[in-house]
């Protein structure tokens, strides 16, 4: 009889007996069991949360996964500063403080009164309208960026198993500054728009031929998100080398 990966089984049916109880009793766990039921089954190894803000995805990654590293990305200084204290006790966490573009230097990172929101890009006059928040301008900062070739290079990288990018309007930045590191990922789960609410933002379509063009295949979408009349504004796409 052939023997049967470890790695071919799903990551849930591989958890000891102890785990598998606590599940049915951790919110976190069985959400990040509803997004991670979705991937490939693949050995999980090396994580790159691109665009951390809080941290949540590190965590999902942490509790449901037994990764040897996660390395994590944030360009908001005071959120970098919030990720290096809250992971300070967690060897298997890096914090880099910088943002990813296309090319290495200091930029300057528009904060946005929605925290979440802030970003590289300008935030567009339309956003408020299509998310009935305010989503102003607060301030701009002067923050390190470094492109994703430059960061693989800096950090001295291993391959990626799965990529997680959430930088709000920039990913057209980060896929021009990684031609070299983007052939070292499996997978990319990557935030698309389909409306502009980042001023002169790469939508869907032009982030769809970029990331063909890089070798990767459209695998899936994961939460769909609309605005206030309806239509779509973006959603998390799962891209498979």
């Amino acid at each position: 009889m052939a023997q049967i990966s470890p790695e071919s089984v799903p990551v849930l049916d591989r958890w000891p007996v102890g785990k598998r109880l606590f599940f049915r009793l951790n919110p976190q766990l069985r959400r990040a069991h509803r997004l991670f039921r979705a991937f490939p089954v693949l050995p999980y190894r090396h994580f790159l949360d691109v665009g951390a803000f809080e941290g949540e995805f590190t965590d999902s990654v942490l509790s449901y996964f037994q990764p040897d590293r996660v390395w994590q990305v944030e360009a908001d200084p005071d959120q970098s500063g919030l990720l290096q204290a809250k992971y300070r006790e967690e060897s298997r966490v890096k914090v880099i403080p910088a943002a990813i573009a296309d090319q290495s230097g200091t930029l300057e990172f528009h904060v946005n009164q929605h925290r979440p929101s802030s970003s590289l890009i300008p935030i567009a006059s339309s956003a408020a309208g299509v998310f009935q928040k305010e989503m102003n301008e607060a301030r701009v900062v002067r923050v390190p960026a470094l492109s994703l070739d430059e960061l693989f290079e800096k950090e001295a990288l291993p391959d990626i198993d799965l990529m997680k990018v959430d930088i709000q309007g920039a990913e057209r930045l980060l896929i021009q500054g990684g031609t070299k590191s983007l052939k070292r990922i499996r997978l990319v789960f990557m935030e698309v728009w389909f409306q502009e609410c980042y001023q002169g933002s790469a939508l869907f379509p032009e982030v769809q031929t970029m990331m063909t063009g890089s070798g990767f295949k459209l695998r899936s979408f994961h939460e769909f998100r609309k605005g206030s009349d309806g239509n779509l504004v973006y959603s998390n796409a799962l891209y498979y080398r």
